[in-house]
């Protein structure tokens, strides 16, 4: 249900900007991923810390996570067991939790990025919708929505950088050419 409020959030926006006098607004789709090859395990304890989860549950977490090792069997014979450093075990039933709560860290380092004003039409303040793997930034001023995609640019590991796209609404052509640059 939460992606179909997405979709008309998004379709909404864009009716927005487009009855507007001043168009200069960004939409930028970004695609996450498979992240959970590469998560480190400190990373995920520690932002687990920071959003406080119960203590009993981030144990739990620590114990699966903190130190895991892997054994491998090889012609019959057991291998000496290696650590895992990056990674969630496959089929672990808290993965979409897990994966929420990474992006959550971008996505509040987007939220506070700029300082935003509010549009007095618009009921609500939209600066980004998550949904599944994906993530939709919308922008009021394109040139400044750059430091956006320096910040995405840093979690390349995350964000698959070759499926991202920008739409650039804007009624000013030479404003549209330099965010195009």
């Amino acid at each position: 249900m939460q992606g179909w409020y997405n979709i008309c959030k998004t379709i909404n926006v864009i009716h927005h900007i487009n009855k507007m006098k001043d168009k200069n607004h960004m939409i930028i789709s970004i695609e996450a991923k498979k992240v959970f090859r590469k998560i480190q395990h400190p990373f995920l304890i520690k932002t687990l810390s920071n959003v406080q989860i119960e203590e009993s549950y981030l144990d739990i977490l620590k114990a699966i996570y903190e130190k895991p090792t892997a054994n491998i069997i090889f012609k019959g014979q057991k291998l000496k067991a290696f650590l895992l450093r990056t990674g969630i075990k496959q089929g672990c039933p808290l993965l979409l939790l897990l994966f929420n709560i990474v992006l959550e860290v971008l996505a509040t380092a987007i939220r506070y990025e700029e300082k935003y004003k509010r549009d007095p039409n618009w009921k609500e303040k939209v600066k980004l919708s998550l949904f599944a793997d994906d993530m939709i930034l919308y922008r009021e001023n394109p040139k400044d929505s750059i430091k956006n995609l320096d910040l995405i640019n840093k979690h390349d590991k995350v964000f698959n950088i070759k499926k991202l796209m920008v739409f650039s609404y804007t009624d000013n052509e030479l404003t549209g050419r330099e965010t195009k640059k």
